[in-house]
Order: C-alpha cells, then structure tokens, then sequence
C-alpha cells in the first residue's frame, strides 16, 4: 500500500482523525468526543482510541508512516506540551511522542492547531505553490502560522506565529494574555462584540440604528455574525465597528508585512464568514501600517479548506517533519 499518515485534529470538544496519503486524498474519517473535562490522560487516551480505529479501519499499520496531532497550545521539539491549552485542563507537561510511540511504535509531530491549519493551506489550499506565507486565524481568539522558504516554521519552542498578541494600541484593551492592546482584542469575535456594545452604548440621539437598538436591548446576545449581517445591510453604526476593528487588524498584518514580507497572507477562522468585505476593508487600510512596497507585493487572501484543514495539516507535517528528518 502507499505511504499513509495518520492526522489528528484536537478540539476541546472532538477529537477528528483520518487517514491520508502524500498528496492529501484522505479516508476514514472519524470524531469522537476530547472529553476534555476529565483531564489530559483522558484526552491522551482518547486519541489512542482514535488511532486504534484508524488503523483498525486500515487492516494493518506497516504502511503507516506516523501520526500528525494538531493541538491547542505549545508543543515543544521534544513533543512536550509546555501551555498555552487553557481549554484543556492537565494537557500541559503531556509528553505526546513518547506516549505514541510506547503505544503504537510509531513516530508522531505536533504542533499549534493553527501552525497546523497553516501547513494545510500551503499544501492543499489557498496557499498552494507560495513558498512564504502567514495565516491568521480569527475567530474567539486570534492564532496565526509561518511558511518560510517552502517550510513550515514553528520557532526555537513551537511558539512561533503568535500573531494575535502583536500590540496594536498602547495601554489598550487589557488582554488574557496579561499584555494590553493585544489585537486579539479587537478582531476577533469577542473583540468585535466588545467594540460593537461601547459603539452603541455611545451613540447619540440621532444614531440609533436598527444595529444600536437591537444591541442595547440586550448586549449579552450580541454575536460577531449578527455584527457583520448589519455590516453587510450598511447599518451606520455597525459600519463604523467593522473599519474600526479591520483598522487594527491591518495594523497587525503591516508588522507582519514589514517583518516578514510573505507572499501571501490567508485569512482564516469564524470571523471569515462574513466574507470579502473583511479583506477588502483590511486593504485598505495595510498600506499605511507598513512599506507600501512590500503591501503591493503581498495578496491577502481568504482561506479555504474550512473545518478539514486541521487533519490535514496534521497529516501533511508527518511527511514534512520525517522526510526532513530523515534528510542526510
């Protein structure tokens, strides 16, 4: 049989796994639940039922090359999770090569799940043949991934692409991360639900749209996606919450830009939705957040393998990370 790697997508609520050869044609896809609430050796041996199944589903293993995980938070190069998975209680200090490799003796990668969503762009989606690019991922927080030079880039400890804590107002909006302005704070959904209740709550007499009234009558119900639907009906107020938040997203694509000057830049996550009008409004904006040079050299584009990206990403980095491995 072809070479075959195991991908592995790790949610705080499911567990998605597959099958895929080389060039991402995959099978047996199958979820089960993380079962997250009940500690990290619960989420551990959740994925080893998950790889059980799929190799079961396979009828032997010997074609198996390995097993890709992409996973909330940081892994180091030891396969060692050293933080950043809040939504998933006693996952740090999980040590996940070792654990796979005692199980099924089989070498296993890991990595962010959106350095891994990343990857999957490059190689199948809407990054394919650009050899350096950045994604972003926006959605209830902000996430980003490296291509550089044809390779995905994961920092000296896994760490890298952290674009969503890239400081885009000083002393601003207090963040999780315990910094202040992070962009994070302002573009992804939390973000642009809490500008869009201070927008109206300030509002004056003679701006209360339907987008105002609707948000004062009960702030707590208030989504990004009901946002942007008064953004796409040119509601005034929700207009003015959409520049406001894609302003600062732009200002933290222009240091993108100006460090890294990528290719290309993917758009990615829940916030995308809402469809072009996010990437044509961030343009506009670029430009003045960075060398015009670099921005006129540089697409922004939206992603496109949606909720599949994350097992194949983690599929993907199996034949990346060995075959680079393997290299004299």
């Amino acid at each position: 049989m072809e070479k075959s790697a195991i991908g592995i997508d790790l949610g705080g609520t499911n567990l998605k796994g597959i099958v895929m050869n080389g060039a991402g044609k995959y099978r047996h896809l199958k979820r089960i639940p993380t079962e997250a609430h009940k500690g990290g050796q619960k989420v551990l041996d959740n994925i080893f039922k998950l790889i059980e199944h799929l190799i079961k589903k396979e009828g032997a293993q010997d074609h198996i090359i390995g097993v890709g995980l992409g996973t909330p938070g940081f892994v180091d190069h030891n396969g060692v999770v050293i933080g950043g998975a809040e939504n998933l209680p006693g996952w740090k200090g999980t040590s996940v090569y070792e654990a796979i490799r005692a199980k099924f003796n089989l070498p296993a990668v890991a990595g962010n799940d959106v350095t891994v969503t990343t990857f999957a762009e490059y190689k199948f989606g809407a990054g394919r043949g650009i050899p350096n690019l950045v994604c972003l991922a926006l959605g209830t927080g902000i996430g980003g991934g490296i291509v550089a030079d044809d390779h995905l880039y994961k920092g000296s400890h896994g760490m890298a692409g952290e674009f969503g804590h890239l400081i885009v107002e000083t002393n601003g909006r207090q963040c999780t991360c315990g910094l202040k302005g992070c962009v994070e704070q302002y573009a992804s959904a939390p973000g642009i639900v809490a500008a869009a209740v201070r927008f109206c709550a300030e509002a004056g007499p003679q701006e209360l749209t339907p987008f105002v009234k609707e948000t004062l009558k009960d702030p707590a119900a208030l989504t990004s996606k009901t946002v942007y639907e008064y953004v796409l009906a040119q509601d005034p107020v929700a207009l003015r919450v959409h520049e406001y938040a894609c302003e600062k997203l732009a200002v933290a694509i222009g240091i993108i830009l100006n460090a890294f000057s990528p290719d290309r830049v993917v758009l990615g996550g829940g916030v995308m939705k809402a469809g072009r009008i996010i990437i044509d409004t961030v343009l506009k904006f670029v430009p003045r957040y960075c060398w015009p040079e670099i921005a006129a050299r540089c697409s922004v584009v939206a992603a496109e393998l949606g909720e599949d990206a994350g097992v194949l990403g983690a599929g993907a980095m199996v034949f990346e990370e060995l075959n680079f491995h393997d290299r004299p």
